[in-house]
């Protein structure tokens, strides 16, 4: 059975299975929730707050989320380019979901040292 991550504030709720869920980005007090097709949902969650509820919810399932900065919380099963040089980060399924983000070389850095050593640990 799927994980979900379920986000409910007032009438609001939102609930989407882990492994659909791209990633998180930051705007503010509010954050945008993006899912494999294509959606993006503002939510009024701070991204620290979303990080925290993920924690709770998924505690050791939600391995493969990982926060990137500041501003990114990222799915790493989606992770298909690093370029540490440009600061991009492309996440995608290989079929119709494709995502270009930007982030600070330091955190790509981290994030290609930690896909590497999964990798190598389940490979």
């Amino acid at each position: 059975m799927p994980a979900f991550i379920v986000i409910s504030k007032g009438t609001e709720l939102l609930r989407i299975p882990v492994e659909r869920l791209v990633y998180i980005s930051a705007e503010g007090n509010y954050s945008h929730v993006v899912t494999q097709d294509n959606r993006k949902t503002m939510v009024s969650f701070q991204l620290g707050q979303l990080e925290d509820l993920i924690g709770d919810q998924l505690g050791d399932s939600g391995g493969n989320l990982v926060r990137l900065g500041r501003g990114l919380i990222i799915n790493t099963d989606f992770v298909f380019s690093i370029d540490i040089t440009l600061q991009r980060l492309v996440l995608s399924d290989c079929a119709g979901c494709y995502h270009e983000l930007t982030a600070s070389r330091e955190v790509l850095v981290k994030l290609k040292a930690y896909v590497e050593a999964t990798h190598r640990d389940n490979g």
